[in-house]
């Protein structure tokens, strides 16, 4: 059957499962969605995916979407997949949590001060300038330190030495917080990131590959601030 992921490069939210299906071999069709166009509400769109979000896999006729739920269908589709979860029970778990608590406490955070900075939704400078400033100390004292001293606590990797699926979905959202001159990462995250990115080659897909990427868009309203 064939695989398509529907997606935009420019999101880091989708990269987690176009990552996985590179890492693990699996042949796929990228289909490009422009949502700033409305594409994610034609027809065809909503026939696969009624809540008109990405990423959104189609396999055959099955059709999955929501980023984790996007990853764990993968991994018990897949057998080429299935190494990127891990089989021990604690640290399974230890990867949902941390797949959770990307997609519902991380990235809630980092949407609400980065998608106005990119004009994905409309900025008041005055209410983004305070929600940038409680952002900035939410990630130094929770955020951050969390993923630091909860996920990583001296691994290499969230679940241990390798990859897995909770480094395919959250390491790409360090991506966005490089739009943030208030923000700081610590060095460790910052080892983590360039481990991450020699692992995986994830730094290709930033860019877009061939096409307009999560790091263009970065840079690009960076050298506007300038």
């Amino acid at each position: 059957m064939s695989v398509e992921l529907h997606l935009m490069r420019l999101s880091v939210h989708t990269h987690g499962a176009w990552m996985l299906l590179k890492q693990a071999g699996i042949e796929h069709e990228i289909k490009d969605v422009d949502l700033m166009k409305g594409e994610q509400n034609a027809p065809e769109f909503l026939a696969m995916n009624p809540l008109h979000t990405v990423p959104t896999l189609k396999h055959g006729k099955q059709c999955v979407w929501e980023s984790n739920a996007v990853v764990r269908y993968i991994v018990n589709t897949f057998d080429s997949a299935k190494k990127f979860y891990p089989n021990d029970l604690k640290m399974r778990t230890h990867c949902d949590i941390a797949l959770e608590w990307k997609q519902n406490t991380f990235y809630k955070g980092l949407m609400d001060v980065i998608y106005p900075i990119f004009g994905f939704i409309p900025k008041d400078e005055d209410a983004h300038n305070k929600a940038m400033a409680k952002f900035a100390v939410d990630c130094k004292d929770g955020y951050l330190y969390t993923f630091e001293h909860y996920f990583l606590n001296g691994k290499p990797f969230v679940c241990g030495d390798k990859v897995t699926i909770a480094d395919f979905v959250i390491a790409p959202c360090f991506e966005f917080l490089d739009a943030c001159d208030e923000i700081k990462l610590p060095e460790a995250i910052t080892s983590y990131r360039q481990r991450f990115y020699k692992a995986t080659n994830y730094e290709e897909m930033a860019n877009g590959m061939g096409g307009f990427g999560a790091r263009q868009l970065v840079e690009m309203k960076r050298s506007n601030k300038a």
